[in-house]
């Protein structure tokens, strides 16, 4: 009986140089929106209190301010103001504000730039960002209440949504509960540090609802297998 040996060269095994894991598990974009945002909010602490507050205001979004301007009232420079329901999602009141954001920026938006790619994931990124500005001027509508909007939490919202519509694992409860919960607190005030914190309550929902109902239209992967089943294809 005859017993093969392999070469000598293959009795070990050659030592795996492995790279070492990234200090952040995430996406490009995700990091990029990250660092934008908090380049921005580390220059504005570093501005004249003047200027913080000019950009403040401009930046913010505020419905009365948005309306005129799209009636055709105001100033060269308040046209800048028409950028506002993209601008207000990269400026945050102050630290904490801008550290929870980003965590929650770096939770879901990987998940779902990982699902989508860089492109789309933006493109549903800035449209919860925009529903969430259309949700507080619907508000305005309502209450006639002049306020001014900062912060990424519309758009992460989306986001939320969206991982939402990924798993559907109690979905609609988790939206149940996210959106009572917003509604309490925006009429309540956020307790915090000794202080009130008002919230954006009904940009959070508009941005929910916003990514959690365009997700589909954004999923190539989740409409090839919900087409790939009707047909009788793979799951």
């Amino acid at each position: 009986m005859l017993r093969y040996l392999p070469p000598a060269a293959n009795w070990y095994e050659k030592p795996c140089h492995k790279n070492p894991p990234p200090a952040f598990n995430t996406t490009p974009t995700v990091l990029i929106l990250i660092a934008v945002n908090v380049g921005i909010h580390l220059v504005r602490l570093v501005l004249p209190g003047s200027w913080e507050e000019y950009i403040g205001i401009l930046g913010a979004f505020s419905p009365p301010y948005f309306l005129s301007i799209i009636m055709g009232e105001g100033s060269l420079l308040g046209f800048i103001l028409l950028f506002s329901p993209i601008s207000y999602g990269f400026l945050h009141g102050d630290l904490l504000h801008l550290v929870i954001n980003m965590a929650f920026l770096l939770a879901f938006g990987t998940a779902i730039e990982r699902r989508l790619g860089r492109v789309r994931f933006l493109g549903l990124y800035f449209i919860c960002m925009l529903a969430g500005a259309g949700a507080s001027l619907g508000l305005f509508f309502i209450t006639l209440e002049q306020t001014f909007m900062v912060g990424a939490s519309g758009a992460i919202s989306g986001l939320f949504g969206a991982v939402l519509r990924m798993t559907m694992a109690r979905a609609y409860v988790a939206i149940a509960v996210f959106v009572g919960l917003n509604a309490i607190i925006g009429y309540t005030g956020l307790p915090s540090m000794g202080e009130v914190r008002a919230i954006a309550w009904e940009a959070h929902i508009g941005g929910l609802l916003a990514g959690f109902l365009l997700m589909p239209l954004f999923d190539r992967k989740g409409w090839q297998r919900t087409s790939g089943n009707r047909f009788g294809g793979p799951s």
